[in-house]
């Protein structure tokens, strides 16, 4: 459930492209002469595997500017590759722009009926714009053609966890646990819901797990000393942190971590009361 992280924790070619055909051409030829060079499927599918390359490559490097220019060149000339709209609502969503992105995934997803990738995509943005009920049935579709699916089992437990059903979204996570028993996300979310709905020790034995701490992401090492200073050992937490922190950053969090502990213990204190029925005299 990596979309909860209240501050400040910090949370979790070998082808080139084609190259540009020469314009200059000898005076007494008309253009009309010159006749495009048809290409084979090969060669297509050799630009296209090249295209998709760079693309990936710029994305993953964080450069939105060069990944969108060449899946928008993607969408127009092979409006019939889904890769091409994919790559540009990914680009979308990470540069920020959730409804060009909602529209990309959206024409995606008419094209390719059977698209899980749109289907995710879609039920990402819906999460970001707290279209909740919206995600949450996107994520539903997606299992309903991948029942095991670990990503859409992770963003359908987060969804649950935002709509504030801690328990349906524990079992969604334990679900997909069963299935992928070192998937990071879900024992990450598992984790984090276990550890702000009352439960910390158990939040620490399911984040801890069977890897050692330098083994684990930095989402996992943030939920877990989230776990630790929510059970009053700010030691430990603190030396979770430093994993990742700076000293006076850590310092910050574990401010915060007592401040939020004291909110979970207002909280339950009410809850307390009810259940042993107020009859104190």
């Amino acid at each position: 459930m990596n979309t909860i992280a209240p501050r400040p924790i910090r949370l979790l070619a070998a082808i080139a492209l084609p190259a540009i055909l020469a314009t200059g051409c000898a005076m007494h030829r008309p253009p009309s002469a010159e006749a495009k060079p048809l290409l084979s499927q090969q060669d297509q599918a050799a630009i296209q595997d090249g295209d998709l390359r760079i693309a990936n490559s710029a994305l993953q490097g964080g450069d939105l500017a060069v990944a969108r220019n060449v899946f928008t060149r993607m969408t127009r000339d092979q409006p019939g590759s889904p890769e091409g709209w994919q790559g540009l609502g990914n680009t979308q969503y990470l540069a920020g722009e959730l409804e060009a992105s909602r529209k990309t995934y959206s024409h995606m997803l008419e094209r390719f009926p059977d698209s899980t990738e749109a289907r995710m995509g879609l039920a990402r943005v819906a999460v970001r714009q707290r279209k909740l009920d919206q995600a949450a049935a996107d994520y539903q579709a997606v299992l309903t053609q991948k029942p095991d699916d670990p990503a859409a089992l992770a963003g359908l437990g987060a969804t649950l966890d935002l709509r504030g059903q801690a328990a349906e979204a524990q079992a969604v996570y334990r679900r997909g646990l069963n299935q992928y028993p070192d998937n990071a996300a879900l024992r990450s979310n598992l984790g984090l819901s276990l550890a702000l709905n009352g439960n910390p020790r158990e939040a620490i034995n399911v984040l801890l797990g069977n890897s050692g701490l330098t083994d684990k992401l930095p989402q996992e090492r943030a939920n877990l000393a989230l776990a630790y200073g929510l059970l009053g050992r700010d030691d430990a937490a603190e030396n979770i942190l430093t994993t990742d922190l700076p000293e006076s950053v850590a310092q910050d969090n574990l401010e915060f971590y007592r401040y939020l502990r004291e909110q979970l213990a207002t909280k339950q204190s009410p809850a307390k009361t009810a259940r042993s029925g107020g009859n104190a005299k």
